[in-house]
């Protein structure tokens, strides 16, 4: 992939030596036709020749213009997956814990790509960059930018507010709808303090963008013992219209893909 998230025309010799390396590891970690103890030198030369000729990017590889719409579905897909799985980690009970480089999206392999040296100015430069950036701004999300702003707002509000993350109960909440099975929400309270999270799962069966009507009439029930008089959005400070003690996807979901509503 590219800095800005959109994946390479064609593969570069660095990207080569990479799936090459991760090949490697899995056919000798497998230990069926070569191992670490026991290399068979054919079967890895026979391996980064395969690699290295699928990935051949000279207009006689088919392959390649066949992958890359799968790459796209695939970092697209995972993408919601990575805002989903750290919007849960940052407000469940418990220390969140993030990798460094892990800000934006990574798309290393196991090691020793993982290992690779991560670009610290441009996390930095995209971090100052938040400061004018609006939710709206933010829904072409390729850069990872998106994932920096969601890490960067709910640990801001985890310091303004510890002692709700360090003792406040948690919450499971119950959704309805169509796409009922689509998300994960629960609350998290401690005496008059709570924020209810929202996120998506099971995301292809929604569909693309995942925001707005496309969730149709699927609603989170929220609990009596939450004080809903001015509730917003934290991350697009909108308030949020509440029927029944129920929260339309559809509202909450308007803009962003994910939300943390709250009163505080």
């Amino acid at each position: 992939m590219q800095a800005n998230g959109e994946p390479e025309p064609m593969p570069s010799p660095e990207y080569v030596e990479r799936i090459q390396a991760y090949m490697a590891k899995a056919l000798h970690e497998a230990k069926i036709n070569t191992s670490w103890i026991q290399p068979n030198l054919q079967w890895d030369a026979a391996m980064r020749d395969f690699i290295a000729k699928i990935l051949d990017p000279s207009s006689r590889n088919k392959f390649v213009p066949i992958l890359l719409p799968v790459a796209q579905e695939i970092a697209r897909l995972g993408a919601i997956n990575s805002l989903t799985q750290t919007l849960l980690k940052l407000t469940s009970p418990g220390v969140p814990d993030i990798y460094q480089g892990n800000e934006v999206w990574d798309y290393s392999l196991v090691d020793p790509d993982n290992r690779r040296a991560v670009d610290y100015n441009r996390r930095r430069d995209m971090l100052q960059a938040l400061s004018t950036a609006t939710p709206r701004e933010l829904q072409t999300w390729p850069d990872g930018q998106i994932k920096l702003f969601l890490i960067q707002r709910v640990l801001r509000f985890r310091r303004e507010h510890a002692d709700l993350f360090r003792r406040g109960e948690y919450l499971p909440l119950r959704a309805s709808g169509t796409f009922s099975e689509c998300c994960v929400s629960f609350a998290r309270r401690l005496v008059n303090k709570w924020i209810v999270v929202i996120a998506p799962r099971f995301s292809s069966r929604v569909g693309f963008p995942l925001v707005d009507e496309r969730w149709k009439d699927t609603v989170i029930e929220l609990p009596e013992t939450l004080s809903l008089a001015q509730a917003h959005d934290l991350f697009t400070c909108r308030p949020l219209p509440l029927r029944d003690r129920k929260v339309k996807l559809a509202d909450a979901l308007s803009i962003l893909p994910f939300a943390v509503i709250t009163s505080l």
